[in-house]
């Protein structure tokens, strides 16, 4: 029964709150901030890299799929136009095909002390279901609601947040991931990282999940 425990399937338990990962010697310094964050995850022991970045690639649904989709699960992280870094963990990442992707290890984080401090992270609750809502017409959607870019022509720098459905609340009650700054804010910048795979190395979750489990 062992080979069937967290160790070799991390991904199908909850998010850890309490233990971080250590550096990979391939992270630069911004990977080195993400890292600790991914521990107990199929990403904890491999390298990233940047995949995507909206003010390199295009703030537009379209930019974003075509650099996201089918690289496996992977990590958004948002900077607010006053600072917050924020994001989130999509362990099924995106294919574009207009389905709900779901994963029990899905989470969101926050840095509500800066970058120098252990980030906050929030559960995915209610289940695996609607971790992510992979829509090809918008940009990363954890959730209906719980942290979404849409990438709307109109103002493609908002990003929206409302905690409670499928992701947690803070422990003090507050509902969206931007504490203060209310339900939506605007976005200096978003990025997207992956795992490194070798050249026809497997890479997970890179085809619709018809009954995602996880």
């Amino acid at each position: 029964m062992k080979r069937f425990g967290r160790e070799n399937f991390p991904e199908q338990y909850p998010a850890v709150l309490d233990e971080w990962a250590e550096p990979v010697t391939t992270d630069d310094k911004d990977m080195q901030i993400l890292r600790p964050l991914l521990k107990n995850t199929n990403l904890e022991f491999r390298g990233l890299k940047l995949t995507y970045s909206s003010n390199r690639d295009g703030w537009n649904p379209n930019s974003f799929h075509n650099k996201v989709d089918k690289l496996g699960g992977g990590m958004v992280v948002c900077t607010t136009t006053d600072g917050l870094v924020c994001g989130g963990y999509n362990p099924k990442g995106w294919v574009g095909y207009g389905e709900a992707r779901g994963s029990i290890a899905a989470f969101l984080f926050v840095f509500r002390k800066g970058l120098t401090e252990l980030p906050f992270k929030l559960r995915k609750t209610g289940g695996p279901s609607f971790a992510q809502n992979d829509l090809p017409e918008i940009g990363p959607s954890f959730g209906a609601d719980s942290l979404v870019i849409p990438l709307e022509k109109s103002n493609p720098k908002v990003a929206r947040s409302k905690l409670g459905s499928y992701f947690e609340r803070f422990p003090d009650g507050t509902n969206t991931l931007f504490g203060k700054r209310g339900a939506s804010v605007q976005l200096k910048e978003f990025k997207v990282y992956h795992g490194v795979y070798e050249e026809g190395e497997y890479i997970p979750f890179t085809d619709a999940e018809p009954f995602a489990l996880y």
